[in-house]
């Protein structure tokens, strides 16, 4: 896995020993493809933003901040605790809190490391100020007119029936759609930790910047140029846009499912549905096709593969468990999450040539 600072040479990735400011330059110079997505984005909000009357929200980035900081420490407290058991009782190491603070202490000493995060980060968070003003533009731009149309293209696509239909084994188990409501919902803490373990890896690789490229673009392309050109709400809102009953047996059976355990779906769909109709305040960031949910997990899948093989099976087995969640839930037409994982295959392994092709 070859270091991008290696790559580009010079003195980039000056030694532990020269200033800090200077390590964050030369890491900024190395992220520069990096900013320059995150930034081309935030400007896109702007000018989007501009039109529909909703400018990006830089309070938002305290926002992600805090829920990073949150997250991570009762991420970090969890595992601290597994570990140093892990350690005392298994292991039988002699001292068992001195091996669980060393790699801690390395990692908070590593001015490289900190200086690659700190600009990774950093280019993430301008990266979704930018895109959440997309996102909720979307429906405003272009009002929803292919739902139809890939819902009959779903249906043709599984021999005449529409794909829920498929899964019915699934959805008229309540228990079975509670966990894969959880599965879903999970992914957002996923998500979380796969960008900020990329963030802050050890070796400022080409995978790594491989990776942070793919997901901003898989998110700018795919969640709001696609999206935008396949203005689509998704199955659960196709009755609310009088297209038909097509899918109310799913949405019935979801509402059967919710009185015997919680599916945390149908909250935030009628969330999503009242602040695009504006009878409350909330987001309007309504769009099916594609679905970021299987794209990112699929990007996942492809990143974590380079890593550990059996990382990579675990997150694969994921993305089909959020593939199935996207159709039983209502949330996506199946052809959504086809489009994505293509979508999601073919960006990363773009970005994978061309990176290779620039630092070779």
């Amino acid at each position: 896995m070859q270091d991008i600072s290696e790559a580009i040479g010079g003195r980039v990735g000056a030694g532990v020993d020269g200033a800090f400011s200077n390590l964050l330059v030369d890491a900024f110079f190395r992220h520069r493809t990096v900013h320059a997505v995150a930034l081309f984005t935030l400007g896109l909000g702007f000018v989007v933003g501009g039109r529909v009357g909703n400018l990006p929200d830089f309070g938002l980035l305290y926002e992600y901040t805090f829920y990073l900081v949150v997250y991570f420490w009762i991420a970090g407290c969890a595992y601290a605790t597994f570990r140093l058991f892990w350690l005392a009782f298994v292991d039988r190491a002699r001292s068992p809190l001195r091996m669980l603070l060393r790699p801690l202490q390395q990692m908070l000493t590593d001015r490289n490391r900190i200086a690659n995060g700190i600009n990774g980060l950093a280019a993430m968070l301008v990266f979704m100020s930018g895109f959440v003003v997309l996102k909720g533009a979307i429906a405003v731009l272009v009002p929803f007119s292919w739902d139809q149309t890939l819902a009959h293209f779903g249906a043709g696509l599984h021999f005449g029936r529409t794909p829920y239909q498929w899964l019915w084994w699934i959805v008229e188990s309540p228990l079975a759609v509670h966990l894969l409501n959880f599965c879903y919902n999970f992914w957002f803490a996923v998500l979380v930790a796969m960008v900020f373990s990329s963030v802050a890896a050890a070796r400022d690789s080409l995978l790594r910047h491989q990776f942070l490229l793919s997901f901003m673009l898989v998110w700018l392309v795919g969640g709001f140029f696609i999206a935008m050109a396949f203005s689509s709400a998704g199955p659960c809102f196709y009755a609310r846009l009088d297209l038909g009953d097509q899918y109310q047996p799913l949405m019935d059976a979801l509402a059967s499912a919710n009185r015997q355990y919680p599916i945390w779906a149908l909250s935030t769909q009628d969330r999503l549905w009242s602040g695009y109709t504006g009878s409350a305040s909330g987001t309007m960031g309504i769009s099916a096709f594609p679905s970021i949910h299987v794209a990112t997990s699929v990007l996942f899948a492809l990143y974590l593969t380079r890593l550990s093989t059996r990382l990579g099976i675990v997150m694969w087995i994921f993305a089909a468990i959020i593939m199935l969640g996207s159709v039983v839930l209502g949330w996506h037409y199946a052809v959504d999450g086809y489009a994505g994982a293509l979508i999601a295959v073919a960006i990363w392994k773009i970005t994978g040539g061309a990176l290779s092709r620039a630092h070779a």
